[in-house]
């Protein structure tokens, strides 16, 4: 996961900063390890494993002692449990809408939480990452919404991917880009807020 690392940290950092020397807006940017718990799927879908294991179990040709199939069941739930919580394949496992959903519940949240509604002129802009769904959510405050079109903000989005770091940065430089074009820098009041990223595990 690209933000688990002290390079992923200094480098937003650097590129945060140099955004907000060309724009008013001040840019936020969380990076959490995932917006969901999805304990369910993995527990629900071992089960499934389970149920496969018993049918196995049933069919052959010798008698199996009970507490035998009971433990054998048992490990078999366990194991696959485990295997099936491993983020590759967890991934897969999650409805794409739920995986939306939980991303986007989890960055407005974030974007109360880290006040981005704060700055003056209501020019805030929380960068949400979340690995596990990999996926980037952008939030404009009220005052970046005004003065850039929705559309502009989706195809943001869209060519936001996170799939190493170098892309990473490469989409916050475009949102620089759209920002300096947009709202760039005057000389008006502002609240500097923190530019090294926030790493929720």
């Amino acid at each position: 996961m690209i933000h688990a690392n002290q390079a992923f940290s200094s480098r937003v950092e650097a590129e945060v900063a140099r955004i907000e020397t060309l724009t008013d807006a001040e840019v936020v940017v969380v990076a959490a390890e995932r917006s969901g718990v999805y304990a369910d799927l993995p527990a629900t879908y071992a089960f499934g494993v389970a149920m496969v294991g018993l049918i196995g179990l049933m069919l052959l040709p010798y008698n199996i002692v009970p507490l035998a199939v009971i433990i054998d069941l048992m490990v078999v739930w366990v194991l696959s449990r485990v295997a099936l919580s491993h983020p590759i394949i967890l991934r897969r496992l999650i409805p794409a809408e739920r995986q939306r959903r939980q991303v986007q519940q989890a960055a407005a949240a974030e974007f109360h939480v880290e006040a981005v509604h704060a700055t003056p002129r209501r020019t805030g802009l929380l960068v949400y990452v979340s690995a596990l769904e990999g996926r980037v959510e952008l939030i404009p405050d009220v005052g970046l919404e005004a003065r850039i079109p929705r559309g502009k903000w989706s195809a943001a989005t869209e060519e936001f991917t996170h799939d190493d770091l170098d892309h990473f940065i490469a989409g916050l430089a475009r949102i620089g880009t759209l920002l300096e074009a947009e709202v760039p820098h005057t000389q008006h009041e502002r609240v500097d807020l923190a530019n090294a990223p926030r790493i929720r595990s």
